[in-house]
């Protein structure tokens, strides 16, 4: 476990995000999401994510060992609306700048794509669920980040 911020932005730096190997983007998405039970602990679901992102972009945090850290993988809409299909961080590496950096080359990809709108889809901020009080934090930072440029 990194406990340097810089050191696991590190991770990210200078390498291509983007991964297009079918096989690969399922195992890894798998990976992560079964270490993420609070959030993808229904198994029909884990498994429709896991088949969906094999046609989909994907962007996957590799470690200094090989291993997939952290991922996000995004649908395109009508040419103009990108979305969140589904992401993930390993919860030791949470907090540290990672999934900020995986959804910049998201938005990135997304807006030389042509979209001009990115929505996320999460549990409803009345279901009062404890471990979606951080995803719904993660998410007002990149939208106040997004606010300010």
């Amino acid at each position: 476990m990194y406990k340097n911020t810089d050191v696991c932005l590190e991770i990210c730096k200078d390498r291509d995000l983007l991964i297009t190997d079918p096989k690969e983007k399922s195992i890894y998405a798998e990976n992560i999401l079964r270490k993420l039970p609070e959030w993808f602990g229904n198994g029909k679901g884990l498994r429709e994510y896991t088949k969906g992102v094999q046609e989909l972009p994907f962007f996957a945090a590799i470690d200094h060992n090989g291993c997939c850290i952290g991922f996000f993988s995004i649908k395109q809409h009508y040419n103009h609306t990108g979305d969140i299909y589904v992401c993930g961080i390993l919860p030791e590496y949470q907090r540290k700048g990672i999934g900020k950096k995986l959804y910049a080359f998201a938005e990135n990809y997304l807006k030389q794509n042509g979209c001009k709108y990115i929505i996320v889809k999460t549990l409803s901020e009345i279901a009062n669920y404890e471990p979606y009080i951080y995803t719904q934090l993660f998410i007002r930072v990149l939208v106040s980040n997004l606010l300010s440029h």
